[in-house]
């Protein structure tokens, strides 16, 4: 009898299992397991279900359940457990789970999962390597672990920004899916230009791929908007504004992309607006509304999506002079997504530092980034140093912070540069900066362009701008042999690379191969005698020369100063008009004399000491009934009808009494102090009447006081 009705409860799930009605399945394992409390199969049955049905949560419950009543081991359905905990983003709990998994293509999968949503991208693409390793070249899996393998690199160049990471990328591939991934590879390496190649060619193939499998040209544009999103961003990044914002405008139209890729599109799209110069206090509200981080709607996002979002909120919170709340959007950061890296981050907090005239923090912040970074990345921190600590007369600590820069950027090859002319003139331009304030160290200009013309040479460049780049520094150092030998090689490589010669940025090219060798001592005293401060702002591109002039010592700007003061003349006219306008100012004062103003007049001797206690006063007069009245007895009435029925000290008018007045009037009390003095009109101590409203006065018409 029990196993005809175990057999028809298994014959009913069957039946659900077969017509996909997984809510039936889950329902009837349920009244199963009322009967059958220890039966395993049926808990299984339901813990597929649920999963399938996406909750975990519910499933996790029902094998907690299970262990707790014996029905399961303590390591059963661990692969279905650590997936639950995966759904729930629970990492650290799926990953304790896997571990009482065998191994397996299916753990190693999930383990890969786990991996990438933990932001642990090197464990990601170690497991996808070891996958593909065993996987045959023709298997179907194979294209799929390949797709994961480019996303897992692309968010883990994301993260890192390694410029170099790109390098090895292949885009020999018909799979776009495959194509955009590699595509966001060289978004994140700083390749935009190749991304947006990629992009176009991923976006096209797409829609041929979609459009023989008869898709709808509204599922086709839900495929393709993803492709169109990272195509605006890498325009963006190639300073194509209205390119990327013309895509924007056309995605935000778009009802078919899906949470998290709307919440980057609206952000892109309100950075490209906050991006001009000069913003109202309406449309950087707007902006901040718009750039503000979607929160936990948008699953999708990864961690250094949000880091951005609120980076970029920091931004436009500072634009807004908000600067408390752009420093605890730049604190969250540091809390939340300490694992994130932001260049600018840094850079943001110290100009916030000085905006709030925190100058020694923002040094101190500088100097920490440029301690921090590598020579190529932390160059314009360390100038932004070098200016505030010159600018606060701190010679030494510029000194050091430049010293630290230089040892660095002495050991980086060109090769790996991206743009190695700029460096070059960075780091002869810092060298002639540090000679310039340490006299010890006269020389290090000099080694420093030879060191840069030995490492040209030595690597056998044929970029004109570096040979260039290189002349100019050997020309600032006084050897105008090597640097003829210079400019020589950047015309020829500029000419074999097809590039016009003049578009070669020097400064000194045309004049020194215009020179013979007659004449190149006449040609480097003529270079040494540019001014020092020229010097430093065509060594040191993009430093306006306003700024250039905190560079120099202090000492030497106060002493220039005070020979300028020393021998300043005034001119004739200048003097003329000054005294005229001096004599104008007098006239003007002697016309309009302040009140009882007497020029004679001797100042008070006595005028420290009080009124009442000097020579000259005399106290005031009084009536002479008044003094009969003080003299008296204390209350003596000197004539009858003195009282306050008479007419005493309070005068009435019978034209116009005023309320406060008559109050007092009807009150006639005999056996008051007959000459009480009874104050001002309107004081009386009596209840005044209700109708009666401020101080006695009618307000419509005068006292008769």
């Amino acid at each position: 009898m029990v196993s005809i009705a175990l057999e028809s409860h298994f014959a009913a799930i069957r039946d659900a299992i077969t017509g996909n009605d997984l809510a039936l399945v889950v329902e009837l394992t349920r009244t199963a397991l009322k009967d059958y409390t220890q039966e395993v199969e049926f808990v299984k049955i339901q813990v597929v279900a649920l999963i399938k049905l996406e909750k975990p949560a519910q499933a996790l419950d029902v094998l907690d359940k299970a262990r707790s009543t014996k029905a399961l081991s303590a390591n059963a359905m661990a692969y279905e457990s650590a997936y639950c905990h995966f759904a729930l983003e629970n990492y650290g709990k799926a990953e304790d789970a896997l571990k009482s998994v065998k191994a397996g293509p299916g753990a190693d999968r999930l383990a890969a999962q786990i991996a990438y949503k933990s932001n642990r991208f090197a464990k990601c693409i170690e497991i996808y390597n070891r996958l593909l390793a065993n996987t045959e070249t023709s298997s179907s899996e194979r294209d799929e672990l390949e797709l994961n393998l480019a996303a897992a690199k692309a968010a883990a160049a994301q993260v890192s920004k390694n410029m170099h990471a790109g390098s090895s990328i292949s885009t020999s591939t018909d799979n776009y899916e495959l194509m955009f991934n590699q595509a966001t590879e060289l978004l994140a390496c700083g390749k935009a230009k190749e991304a947006v190649v990629l992009l176009e060619a991923s976006e096209t193939r797409a829609k041929a791929e979609l459009a023989k499998e008869d898709w709808s040209a509204k599922d086709i544009q839900s495929e393709i908007s993803p492709i169109q999103a990272q195509k605006a961003v890498a325009l963006q990044c190639l300073e194509k504004v209205s390119d990327a914002r013309a895509i924007y405008v056309s995605l935000l139209s778009d009802t078919t992309l899906d949470t998290a890729a709307r919440a980057i599109v609206i952000h892109n799209a309100a950075t490209l607006g906050a991006q001009g110069d000069t913003l109202g206090v309406a449309r950087t509200g707007r902006i901040k509304r718009a750039i503000q981080s979607p929160g936990n709607s948008a699953s999708g996002l990864s961690h250094y999506q949000r880091a951005l979002m609120t980076y970029n909120m920091a931004v436009v919170q500072s634009l807004q002079k908000q600067y408390t709340a752009a420093r605890r959007s730049l604190g969250r950061i540091a809390k939340e997504y300490a694992e994130c890296t932001l260049p600018n981050a840094g850079v943001l907090s110290a100009g916030i530092s000085l905006k709030m005239n925190n100058a020694n923090k923002a040094l101190n912040e500088l100097s920490a980034i440029s301690h921090a970074r590598g020579a190529v990345e932390g160059v314009y921190a360390t100038l932004a140093a070098v200016q505030i600590a010159l600018a606060f007369g701190e010679t030494k600590r510029a000194l050091d912070i430049l010293c630290v820069w230089r040892d660095k950027a002495q050991n980086i090859s060109l090769v790996t540069v991206a743009k190695p002319d700029v460096f070059v003139r960075y780091y002869f331009g810092i060298c002639q900066l540090i000679d310039w304030l340490s006299p010890e160290s006269s020389t290090l200009a000099a080694d420093a362009a030879r060191h840069v013309h030995a490492q040209a040479y030595q690597q056998q460049t044929s970029d004109a701008a570096l040979l260039a780049a290189v002349g100019d520094c050997l020309v600032y150092a006084g050897d105008i042999e090597k640097a003829r030998t210079c400019f020589s090689d950047a015309t020829t490589a500029a000419s074999s690379s097809g590039a016009h010669v003049g578009n070669i940025q020097s400064m000194f090219i045309a004049a020194v191969l215009a020179s013979d060798k007659t004449g190149i001592q006449s040609t480097a005293q003529l270079l040494r005698g540019y001014n020092r401060r020229k010097q430093i702002v065509s060594l040191i591109p993009g430093i306006p020369p306003h700024i250039v002039r905190k560079f120099q010592p202090r000492s030497e700007v106060e002493r220039k100063d005070a020979s300028g003061a020393q021998v300043r003349v005034l001119a004739t006219g200048a003097d003329k008009r000054r005294k005229k306008n001096q004599a104008l100012r007098c006239r003007k004062l002697a016309k309009s004399p302040p009140k009882n103003y007497e020029p004679g007049r001797v100042p008070d001797s006595e005028r420290w000491i009080p009124l009442r206690q000097r020579s000259y006063y005399r106290p005031r007069k009084r009536s002479q009934r008044q003094h009969k009245m003080r003299s008296g007895a204390q209350g003596g009435a000197t004539e009858a009808g003195s009282g306050l029925g008479g007419t005493g000290s309070a005068r009435i008018s019978k034209k116009d009494p005023a309320p406060a007045v008559l109050a007092i009037a009807d009150s006639k009390a005999q056996d008051s102090h007959n000459g009480a003095d009874l104050g001002p009109s309107g004081s009386s101590n009596k209840t005044k009447p209700k109708n009666v409203k401020g101080k006695g006065k009618n307000k419509g018409k005068k006292s008769s006081w």
